[in-house]
Order: structure tokens, then sequence, then C-alpha cells
């Protein structure tokens, strides 16, 4: 958790946060006093304004869910306070005046003091606070205006809290960003003309136990102005390393269960069990569970995955998670039609994150019962709103999702179509013997796979030498992207996708490049796949006329693609002297020839110790500190790699 902010005080911060909200939308229009936001002017035929709201530091909720096809109002309270009755009263009655002069076309000066009667579908999330203000603002709207009907519907999707020694408490389950879903399903809804009691019933349907949800914070959230020190003292927040806080609510509550976690599988198994063994407001074998399985995913209850960012979870992380979790659920036989990952309802800045399941085939068999129609809730979820902060997708294949497998395996039969894969290239795969061409070269292929071994080695050994040089001048990688490079080939040739017997030199070089460019990834990474895809090229089959110089034309062939040159501090200053001095030598002299060579690739890398950078993050090291800095760590690296070349195939 980062204590750090812009805004060093909450004071006045509420009401520009919503005032760049409404800037977002121009259909929007703020009333600071109530801090609410409102429809200027909603859709005609909507005949119910659903409204909804809370603490602030929930952002983009609900400000930013404001607009046609969702809320048709929103009101905040301070930061994590629950807004006032009064503040509640002011945004139904917006809501209403604005619906009045949206069907009559009166201009705001001709609108009388009693609003038009379009119902009113207030949306509350399951805390105590926010229970009494907005109950007190429904009856006091209630009193003011007899003609307009005012329901109200509770989002208490938390399902952590179920197991509670003694039964479930008095007050509920809390809600979660699940309040999200409902908000849009019901707004959507309600922008079809539909009357509030079908409103309300759908919604009951969806709360009623057909949506649960379960969060986790990696630690809580700092709110600004608020002393570091006094997070600590009032929520006890300790967490460290990796350790974790299951169940934990949107204001820093207190979760299920504080420790450490084994891995994000087993995380996230942990909150999914939360989740498909709850059902009404309980948890047990003895209840029906939240979502029916069947043998195949079309006997399973249908669903919406609905994966929540509480504000300081990268998006990387995020994407990881979204994955591991829909493996898990396609392990049960669960597929969602919609999958939806964004920070939907956040806690300020708390790294955690929520996941929720909207159980479809629930809401209708409870649609049945409480005596309405099934309703396609997926084109409720597709329909497009311009509350400018709803993520969700335009469109979706009619067909039921493919499972993953079946997905990389469509993809991995269009890439084989292509006639360029490198092993399908060169001579013939009868002809591919060790006789064709390494003996022409005079190396076997025993020297040639204990040169591929040692120079993986060698870049496994400088690892850490490399980190500690990167660490000073760049970003501290370079030793763990040789690693990579260096693991993922010795998996290779043990795994015997790099059979060495059954490739040429041209095909045995490409497969490299293919290799490191899947492993080792950033800068080094692509400059070594253009070098090695370029020599493959250069590189003959069968005979060695052109082996000394191959390296040169490949050097060449990088230089397009990047604006390094010995002297730059970079790989360059490694490979240009190896190249160079491999195309100066005796041809029939190949020990010889690659013995200098490599001791200039050496020489080239300590040159670049304390020069000054031109090229890659290096370059913003101060000029006084350019004397003290190490070798360019990829030029040293480079070197690394040659030397255990060269001394594996002299060993074999």
């Amino acid at each position: 958790m980062s204590n750090k902010h812009v805004f060093n005080s909450p004071q006045g911060l509420v009401l520009k946060s919503l005032r760049g909200a409404a800037a977002l939308n121009p259909t929007l229009r703020l009333h600071a006093p109530s801090k609410s936001v409102y429809v200027a002017h909603p859709s005609p035929q909507a005949r119910v304004a659903v409204i909804a709201g809370g603490g602030a530091g929930h952002e983009p909720a609900h400000a930013s869910y404001t607009g046609r096809g969702m809320l048709a109002a929103s009101v905040s309270g301070d930061i994590f306070a629950s807004p006032s009755a009064r503040q509640i009263l002011a945004a139904i009655e917006l809501a209403l005046l604005a619906a009045k002069s949206s069907s009559s076309g009166a201009s705001d000066a001709d609108l009388g003091p009693r609003p038009h009667t379009t119902d009113v579908l207030l949306i509350i999330n399951n805390y105590t606070g926010d229970r009494i203000n907005f109950g007190l603002a429904i009856a006091r709207a209630r009193a003011l205006y007899p003609d307009v009907r005012v329901e109200s519907i509770v989002v208490a999707d938390d399902v952590s809290l179920l197991r509670e020694e003694g039964g479930p408490s008095l007050v509920g389950p809390r809600g979660l960003a699940g309040n999200i879903l409902v908000c849009k399903v019901l707004g959507a809804y309600a922008e079809t003309g539909a009357g509030l009691d079908d409103v309300k019933r759908l919604g009951e349907a969806i709360v009623a136990g057909a949506l649960a949800s379960i969060g986790v914070g990696l630690e809580h959230c700092h709110v600004p102005g608020r002393s570091i020190e006094k997070v600590a003292e009032d929520t006890g927040d300790g967490n460290e390393g990796e350790e974790c806080e299951v169940g934990m609510g949107l204001h820093n509550e207190p979760g299920v269960r504080c420790g450490r976690f084994a891995s994000p599988e087993g995380l996230i198994t942990e909150m999914l069990e939360m989740v498909l063994i709850s059902t009404d407001g309980a948890v047990g074998t003895d209840h029906e569970a939240f979502v029916e399985i069947g043998k195949t995913y079309l006997e399973t209850d249908e669903t919406v995955l609905f994966v929540n960012n509480l504000g300081g979870m990268s998006q990387l992380e995020m994407g990881a998670l979204l994955d591991d979790t829909l493996a898990q659920l396609e392990a049960n036989n669960i597929n969602p039609r919609r999958i939806y990952s964004s920070a939907y309802m956040t806690s300020l800045n708390a790294p955690g994150f929520s996941i929720s399941l909207l159980n479809l085939s629930r809401i209708q068999r409870t649609l049945i019962q409480l005596g309405g129609e099934r309703i396609d809730i997926l084109a409720l979820l597709d329909t497009p709103t311009d509350a400018h902060a709803w993520v969700g997708v335009r469109a979706w294949p009619t067909d039921r999702l493919s499972t993953r497998e079946e997905i990389e395996a469509e993809s991995e039969k269009l890439l084989h179509t292509s006639a360029h894969h490198v092993e399908d290239q060169g001579v013939p795969r009868n002809e591919r013997d060790e006789g064709n061409y390494w003996r022409d070269a005079d190396i076997s292929v025993s020297m040639v796979e204990a040169g591929i071994r040692a120079a993986c080695a060698s870049a496994l050994d400088a690892e850490k030498e490399l980190t500690v040089f990167d660490t000073i001048v760049g970003d501290g990688d370079c030793g763990e992207t040789f690693a990579a490079g260096a693991r993922a080939v010795l998996k290779a040739l043990d795994d015997g996708e790099l059979e060495i017997k059954t490739l040429n030199p041209s095909q045995l070089i490409g497969k490299l490049s293919e290799i490191l460019e899947d492993s080792m990834g950033g800068t080094i990474g692509a400059l070594l796949a253009i070098f090695f895809t370029s020599l493959s090229t250069a590189v003959p089959t069968r005979s060695t006329g052109a082996w000394y110089t191959a390296p040169s034309v490949a050097l060449e062939a990088l230089s397009e693609h990047t604006p390094a040159r010995p002297g730059d501090r970079t790989i360059v200053d490694a490979l240009a002297p190896f190249c160079s001095a491999l195309a100066g030598g005796d041809s029939l002299m190949f020990y010889r020839g690659m013995s200098e060579a490599v001791r200039r690739a050496r020489e080239g890398a300590e040159s670049t110790r304390g020069m000054k950078a031109r090229l890659g993050r290096a370059v913003y090291v101060g000029e006084g500190d350019v004397r003290g800095l190490p070798p360019d760590p990829g030029a040293w690296g480079v070197a690394a790699v040659l030397e255990g070349l060269w001394q594996g195939m002299c060993g074999a």
C-alpha cells in the first residue's frame, strides 16, 4: 500500500472527483451541495429511475455509472461514509425532476415544485449506515410525493462471513462489487420502459441468492490525510510478504482469515470454494449449491464472471488472476457466458481483488417462482450505456464459448498452415544426417551439443554478476533474461525439441532464434533473436565457404533494426569484434580463428567498463557517475556465452 497522494487532504477531494466524473459525460449534471450526479435528459420511455450511491473512495462507483442505460442518479458521501438522508432525498428529487423535464420538454424555469410521477428504485449496499440513511430518505420521499412509488433492493453478495459461529449475524452479508452488476442489469431493464414491479422483481431475483462475491486484500488501503501510524493502529494492518486477508470488506473491515497463501492458484481455490457452496445467506452441505454443476457444461447453470480490482492491483496481475480463475471454473464444468474484469468498485488504493459469480439460471428459476417471466439477462448486460466507467463487451458470439484447449488448438492449427516454419526449410528430412553437413564443417554433433550446453551453463553462472551490473545501470533484469534463455535452450535439448542430428546448421540456428525470442523477452532477447535469425539464413547448408563471414552478415542485418554501433555500450561492443575477427581469420584454421574471435569479444565487453552509454536505460546515468560504471551487462553476457560455447566445443 502506498501512503503517498497528490491530494494529501480529503478536504474538497470528493467534490473535485465528482466534478471530474461529470465532465466525462455531457449528459450528466452535478448538484454540489448534495454530491449528487444525475442524467439531465433521461430517455422518455424510462418509467423507473434507478439510483444508487454510498461513501466515496469506491470510484468509479457510483457517479461514473450514472448515465442512460444504467443509473438515473447517484449520490456520494464523504470517504467511506454513507451519504445523509438529506443528500439521498435530493438525488431522488433531481432524478424525478429531470424525468419530468425530459417527458414534457419544459424548461427549468417552468418546472413546478412537484416532480413527474416516474417511480424510483434504490439499490443499497448492505452496510448499516447506508441502510439507515437510504431508509430514512425513502420514508421522506414517500411522504413528500405520495404519487411516486419509491422502492429499494439491498445487495448483500459477500459470502466470506457466512461461516460465523452461532449462525449468520443480524446485519447479514456485506455488499461488494456485485452491486455494479445489479446497477447495470436493472438500469438497462428500466431503459426498456419496464415498470417498477418488474424492475424490482428482477432485482430481487438477483440479490436473493443469484449473486455471490468474495474479496481478498494484500494490505489495507490508505485514506488521504490519514497518518500511516493511525491506519496501522486502527486496522491492525500487518500483512507482510505472501500474506493476505480473505474476505476483507470495502472499507478495510476485517476478513474471515488473515495469513499466508501458498500460491495464487491456492488463494483462488479458497475463494471459489466459498462462492460455490453459498446460497441464500447460508453455507453448508444441507443447502443447494450456488451453481448446479452437471457432468458437462451443457448441464451446468449458466453464469457470469465478474472480477474486480480493488484499486491497487496491476493490470498484469489482474490478467493472470482472471486466467487462473477461468481455469479453475472450467475444471468444474463452469464456463461463464460473459467475463468482466476491471476496477469496478474500488477501495481507494487497496492491493486486492474480488471475484463475483452471477447465476443466470438461478435468476430465471426465481423469476418464475415470483410470478414473473424469463428475462434475457445477457442482453441487458450487452446493452450499450453512456455511463462512461462501465467496462464490458460490446458484442459476444451467439454460440457457446470454446474451452481454452480448443482455442489454443485452433491457434496452433492456424499457425501450422504457414509454410515458413524453420523445421520445414532446408534439406529434405531423409537427407538429414550428421554426415551431410556437420562433417563438412569438421564439427561433430556431440561437439555442437557440448558447446551449446556449456554456453548455457556459462550464462547461468554469470546471472548474479549480470544482475549486479544491470541493477547499477538498468532495471536489474539482465541476469534473469540471460538465465531464462539458457534454461529454455537446455530444456529444448533435454526434451528433444532441439534434436541437433536432424537439423542442419541453418535450421539449428533458426530454432535457437525462436527459443531465445520466446524465453528472453525485452530488448536483448529481440536483438539476439534478430541476429540468430539473420545468421540462420547466412550460414551455408552444405559447404564451409561462408562460415566465417556469416556472423558479419548477421551483424549487418542487425544494424538495420538498431542504431547501436561499437562504442555505444551495448551487446554490439562484444558481437562486432567477434564477427570481425572471425571474418578476418584463416578459414583453414577454424580453431585458431574461433579462439581469437572469442578473445576479442571479451575485450570488447571489457571496453564498456566506464563507457558512457548512448542507448538503453544506462543513458540516464549522470556524466559524473560514468567512471565507476561496470561493464555493459548485455555485452558481458554475450562474451560469457561465447566463451562457454568455445570451451564446451573444445572439451568435447
